[in-house]
């Protein structure tokens, strides 16, 4: 994975960093994998326009138009504010110094996962699309494509959130995946696969 990295960056990874080597590895995998999926435009860093432009893309996707568009753009740019508000500058760093700082506001755990909770929770709202409160896989597919990650994989991590496994994902189901894979630090052997 960091070869990968190297390689489609030209940057120097976190693994090859003094400062990263008391983080777990599985934990720098993920959240390495989400700051670069995040990344739409490949300049090196999941910036504020990256994350407007997932939405943009959701949109396309979706085919959804007027109030409901303003509705996603609207909880998209809430997200970004919501992150910004507890990691001050994080859209303007590289993703490495973006990881870095992730990893430094872990130790401040309970406020940063509150944060991020607000955030995937202002997320499953948007990819709520009929607004019933529960994510179908024909909504969720729509993130899956907005992130350009692998279609036939979509289905894998849909069926790892729904954990009643009655074919949608509560509110509660998405934002406890989110916040597992973002925190999670010691499960080597996951399963969840949020950001591909």
């Amino acid at each position: 994975m960091a070869f990968l990295f190297r390689r489609e960056y030209n940057l120097k990874t976190p693994w090859e960093s003094e400062k990263t080597k008391d983080i777990p590895d599985i934990w720098l995998r993920k959240v390495a994998t989400m700051v670069l999926t995040l990344d739409v435009n490949k300049d090196g860093n999941a910036s504020t326009k990256d994350i407007v432009e997932v939405a943009l893309r959701m949109i396309q996707s979706a085919g959804i138009s007027g109030i409901a568009s303003d509705v996603l753009i609207n909880g998209f740019q809430d997200m970004v504010y919501a992150y910004e508000a507890e990691q001050k500058d994080i859209w303007a760093q590289t993703w490495d110094q973006q990881v870095l700082n992730m990893w430094s506001n872990h130790a401040k755990c309970p406020a940063v996962i509150e944060a991020n909770k607000t955030f995937y929770r202002k997320l499953f709202q948007a990819l709520d699309f009929n607004s019933d409160g529960l994510i179908s896989f024909s909504e969720y597919i729509h993130f899956w494509a907005a992130l350009d990650l692998e279609p036939s994989e979509a289905r894998m991590q849909f069926d790892y959130m729904d954990a009643d496994h009655d074919g949608e994902i509560t509110e509660k189901e998405f934002v406890d995946a989110a916040i597992d894979y973002e925190h999670n630090h010691t499960d080597a052997d996951t399963k969840n696969r949020f950001y591909g």
